[in-house]
C-alpha cells in the first residue's frame, strides 16, 4: 500500500520540475528534452497512482473473484538488480500474483485449493488449500 505514496511523490516532483521548466528556463539549451522527459515520468507515476488505487478500492468494497481447482504454486525471484519475489499462482489457466513476504507459509507445488483475487489487476489476495478427504 506504501507503493501509491512514492508514485504520489514522483508526480509532485515532475510536476514541479515541468512548471519550473516551463516559467523560468525557456531559454535553456535542454528545455524541450527535459519537459519531455519529465513529463514522462510523471505520466508514469500518475500510471502506478491510479494501478494502485484500483487495488485499493477493490479491497475496500471486498470486490473479489474466488476460483476454486487444482494450484501451481510456485515462487518467482528475479535474479537482477531488482528484488522482485513473488508467489504466482495457476488455477484453471489463471495466473495471479502476490506479495511473496504476505505469503511466506503457503505451500509450494500442485494441489487443489481456492484462490481469491482481484480481477482487474490479477493481484492474490488469499490462497487456501482444499481438504482432498471426502
Amino acid at each position: 500500500m506504501f507503493d501509491i505514496i512514492y508514485a504520489l511523490i514522483g508526480l509532485i516532483i515532475c510536476t514541479s520540475i515541468v512548471i519550473f521548466f516551463v516559467k523560468k528556463k525557456r531559454g535553456h539549451k535542454d528545455f524541450y528534452f527535459s519537459v519531455i522527459t519529465v513529463t514522462f515520468f510523471g505520466i508514469l507515476c500518475l500510471f502506478l497512482i491510479i494501478w494502485n488505487t484500483v487495488d485499493y478500492i477493490a479491497i475496500k468494497n471486498k470486490d473479489f473473484q474466488t476460483v476454486s481447482g487444482q494450484c501451481v504454486v510456485t515462487e518467482f525471484e528475479s535474479t537482477g538488480r531488482t528484488t522482485n519475489h513473488q508467489l504466482h499462482v495457476e488455477i484453471n489457466g489463471l495466473v495471479v500474483f502476490g506479495e511473496f513476504d504476505d505469503f511466506s507459509d503457503v505451500r509450494r507445488g500442485t494441489y487443489p485449493c481456492t484462490v481469491k483475487y482481484i480481477e482487474k489487476t490479477r493481484t492474490l489476495f488469499s490462497i487456501k488449500p482444499n481438504s482432498t478427504n471426502k
